[in-house]
Parts: structure tokens; C-alpha cells; sequence
């Protein structure tokens, strides 16, 4: 007979032998998920969600429950119960991804048809996060064929994170009330590298326009009536603000996320009528990437006072803050605690399977986290998996290969850890 720390150092070995033998089959079910196109727009994921169900029944994951608002958009929701008195687990990685888009002519391959090349695959949706969806299924199904264990493991394949997750994680959260002690989303964390960190928190994103308004007459006669041109007050303005609003000055460093906030002004630029026409009326939209402990009042009172300042310097300067319809003028930026117990299993299989611990960070994107674990309670680790973020939404995105299988490992021991 085996001690309980023996039969766990033999659970921890089988898991690994397991996701080793499966390794051909993790690649080229990442392959196959890559070849079904589940892009938002036009988000249709109903073809990709047939092939998980599928590949989940041929490993001895059957009964998974599929959940949607719409039928173009099913999420998929496993649940692996364990013997009770344990945690819950959840784990999410969403199936829809961002279109080809203008990038067509720069792919080097055919983006739907996943390209080995050098160690790494190419195709869209290789990182973000098809690698993920693939690594959590084959997680789960290591995890069945060891004892079972206390708490349960549920995998969320959600639906249409690229399209806000309106119809996935937003509907998961509130509508069908899923429930889970912690979570973790496979998001990319790698930003130059793959495994350069393991994300406790992500940042969020506030969008607002601020609009210019001016004097719209015939520009035959502009200046001799002194007329204001609105395009002209614009450019001034967006020249001030990438000079002088330094919105991370006004907050308290955070110790994780060193580049602090991000400010993208001219995002969207308009203004004018026509040839002919004075310009009474400009805009430009702009998108902060705020970080944890930023809020959306003090956000608002800080560009109102740069713009007080302005409108005192040129009385003919007429401007107005208006933020974006929701939920685009305020996602919050979300952060759990170190001592969240999946964080620490997360580091210690980290070191099993990598030979190093990534550091914790803060995500510099947005991830779903903050409808897990702001709609629905559950404290969320928004980024930890395969791939870097950098190559994602673009050409020739990609991941490394045996990155999968160790984002496989590392799912399944951390489970493996918590869950026991």
C-alpha cells in the first residue's frame, strides 16, 4: 500500500507519461482546430464546437453540456466531479478568433492550415488560443485516468471572446451561473518570449472621444469673421495631450506592471465637411489601458482637469469628454492575490515542466477575467499558457510546438495539485 504522498508522486508521474504518449495526437488536434475557421466576425463557432465534442468523447470526456444564448455561439461546459469536499477548478480558453482580415497577402502560409516550421506552428488562432483549447482537453483527460480526486475541474471552451464575450463568458457569469472556487484562462502571457510570466492580473481599458467644436461657414471668408476651425483646435489639443497627460504620474505604481498605463490617443480621427466648409465640428477617440487599482471616477476627473486647463489657456477652445457606450468605457482591470492557491500550483508545475518559475506580472491586454471574476466571483488567473500575445491579431501568428505540450502538463498538475 501507498502513502497519500507516495500515490501523489505516482499520480504526478502518470499524468506526465500520459500528455507525453498523447503528444502527436495534442498537435494535430491543435491542427485541426486552427483548420475549422471560428473567426468573430462573423462568429459562427458552431463547426469548431462539434470537433471539440468529438475529440472530448474519443478520450473519455462524454456528457459535456452545451450552453448558449444563440446557437451561433455555443460554449462548451465539461465538468470532471471529483469525490467532494474539495475546491472547484475552472478552466477557460475561448474558440472564436480574430479575422484574417487586411493581413491576408502578409501570411507566409495558408492561415487555416496549421504549418510547422522551425519548432513553431503557424495558423490563426495558433496562440490566441487554439494551443489553449487543445492543451485543457487533453489536461482534463489526464486527470480522469488518474485516482480521482476531491475537488472538480470544469473546462470552459467559450464562445465569443473577440467579439466582447456578450454571448460567452458574459453570459456564462450571469445567465447560466457558472460557479468555481478560482479559475484560469490560457491566454498567451509571453509578450517577447513564450513562459515570460504567469499573469495575476490583467489590465483593463477605458474609451472615451473628446470632441471639438468650431465654426462651420464658408472658408472663403474664415478669416476675416474670425471663424474657429475645429480641426485646427483639434491637432493642438492632441499634440498637448501626448506631451503633457501623464496619467501614470497621478496613480500608484503597481510592483507588477512596470510600464504602468498606456494612453493610445487618435485612435479614430474625424472632422470637417467638405472643401469648401470651415470645420465646425472634429473628434478623436482614445483608449487607456488602465492598471489595478485605477478607477473610472478618478479616470474622468483627471481628463477633465487637463481639459479645465486647456479651455483657460484659449478661451475659443469648445471641448467635450464623452466616454463610450458600455461596456467600452470602463473594463476593469482585474488582479488576484499570490497566495491564490492555483497560482502557486501553477508556479510549482511551472518549475516540474519548464525547469523555472515565470515570474508573476500584470497582462498588458484584456482577457474575459473580468467577467469570471467580476460577474461572477471567481478569482481569475487571466493569462497562462502557450504562445506570446505579440504575434496574435495579425500575420503569420504562431506557437511553439512543444510549448502545447507543456501548457498540457502544466494545466494537469496544477489541477492535479489543487484539486487533491
Amino acid at each position: 500500500m501507498f502513502n497519500s504522498t507516495e500515490r501523489g508522486a505516482l499520480a504526478v508521474e502518470k499524468i506526465a507519461q500520459l500528455i507525453d504518449g498523447w503528444g502527436p495526437e495534442i498537435i494535430n488536434f491543435t491542427g485541426e482546430l486552427i483548420a475549422t475557421p471560428s473567426e468573430t466576425p462573423t462568429g459562427d463557432e458552431r463547426r469548431i464546437t462539434e470537433l471539440i465534442l468529438a475529440q472530448m468523447d474519443r478520450l473519455g470526456l462524454p456528457g459535456a453540456e452545451v450552453a448558449c444564448e444563440v446557437p451561433e455561439h455555443p460554449n462548451i461546459i465539461y465538468r470532471l466531479r471529483g469525490k467532494g469536499g474539495g475546491q472547484t477548478l475552472l478552466y477557460v480558453a475561448h474558440t472564436d478568433t480574430k479575422p484574417v482580415g487586411d493581413a491576408k497577402e502578409l501570411w507566409a502560409t495558408d492561415p487555416f492550415t496549421a504549418t510547422i516550421k522551425d519548432g513553431k506552428m503557424y495558423g490563426l488562432g495558433a496562440a490566441d488560443m487554439k494551443a489553449a483549447v487543445s492543451a485543457f482537453v487533453y489536461a482534463a483527460a489526464a486527470i480522469r485516468q488518474v485516482e480521482p480526486l476531491a475537488g472538480d475541474l470544469i473546462l470552459a471552451l467559450v464562445a465569443n471572446e473577440e467579439g466582447g464575450g456578450k454571448y460567452g463568458a458574459h453570459y456564462l457569469s450571469t445567465q447560466y451561473g457558472l460557479k468555481a472556487d478560482m479559475a484560469v484562462i490560457g491566454e498567451p502571457p509571453g509578450v517577447t518570449k513564450e513562459w515570460e510570466y504567469i499573469h495575476l492580473g490583467c489590465r483593463g481599458v477605458c474609451c472615451f472621444t473628446i470632441k471639438v467644436y468650431g465654426t462651420q461657414i464658408h472658408s472663403s471668408v474664415s478669416d476675416r469673421l474670425n471663424a474657429v476651425n475645429a480641426s485646427v483646435k483639434l491637432a493642438g489639443l492632441l499634440a498637448r495631450m501626448s506631451r503633457e497627460l501623464k496619467l501614470k504620474l497621478h496613480y500608484s505604481p503597481h510592483h507588477l506592471c512596470e510600464n504602468g498605463v498606456t494612453v493610445n490617443l487618435g485612435v479614430v480621427l474625424k472632422g470637417g465637411v467638405f472643401f469648401g466648409v470651415n470645420p465646425g465640428y472634429a473628434e478623436f477617440g482614445t483608449d487607456i489601458r488602465t492598471i489595478p487599482g485605477m478607477t473610472r471616477e478618478a479616470l474622468a476627473r483627471d481628463l477633465e482637469a487637463f481639459l479645465d486647463s486647456c479651455r483657460k489657456e484659449d478661451p475659443s477652445l469648445k471641448v467635450k469628454l464623452e466616454f463610450a457606450p458600455p461596456p467600452l468605457d470602463w473594463i476593469a482591470p482585474t488582479e488576484v492575490t499570490e497566495d491564490l492557491p492555483i497560482a502557486g500550483a501553477l508556479a510549482k508545475a511551472s518549475e516540474q515542466v519548464l525547469g523555472f518559475r515565470p515570474p508573476f506580472g500584470i497582462y498588458p491586454a484584456g482577457t474575459d477575467s473580468p467577467k469570471f471574476q467580476l460577474e461572477a466571483g471567481i478569482p481569475t488567473i487571466p493569462a497562462c499558457g502557450a504562445g506570446v500575445i505579440s504575434v496574435c491579431h495579425g500575420a503569420n501568428e504562431w506557437v511553439g510546438v512543444e510549448s502545447i505540450i507543456q501548457a498540457s502538463k502544466i494545466y494537469a498538475l496544477a489541477a492535479h495539485d489543487v484539486l487533491k
